[in-house]
C-alpha cells in the first residue's frame, strides 16, 4: 500500500475522531442520549419502574428546593 494512501487513512480516521470527542462533549448531544438510551430501556418493566422512581426524587428536589 502506497505511504499517501496509507497517510490519507489515517489523518481521515484522527478527524474522525476529534469530531468524535467533540460532539461526545455537547450538552445537546448528551440530553438527546440520555433520551434515547431511557426510551429504550422503558421497554423493560423493571427499568420503566427504576425510572418512575428516579423522576419522582427529582421532582420532589426540585420542588424542596423551589420552597426554600
Amino acid at each position: 500500500m502506497p505511504v499517501k494512501k496509507l497517510a490519507k487513512i489515517v489523518g481521515a480516521a484522527l478527524r474522525d475522531a476529534d469530531h468524535a470527542r467533540k460532539t461526545s462533549t455537547d450538552p445537546k448531544w448528551r440530553r438527546e442520549q440520555m433520551a434515547d438510551r431511557r426510551g429504550t430501556l422503558r421497554t423493560f418493566e423493571t427499568v420503566e419502574h427504576a425510572l418512575q422512581d428516579r423522576e419522582k426524587g427529582e421532582k420532589a428536589k426540585a420542588a424542596k428546593a423551589k420552597n426554600k
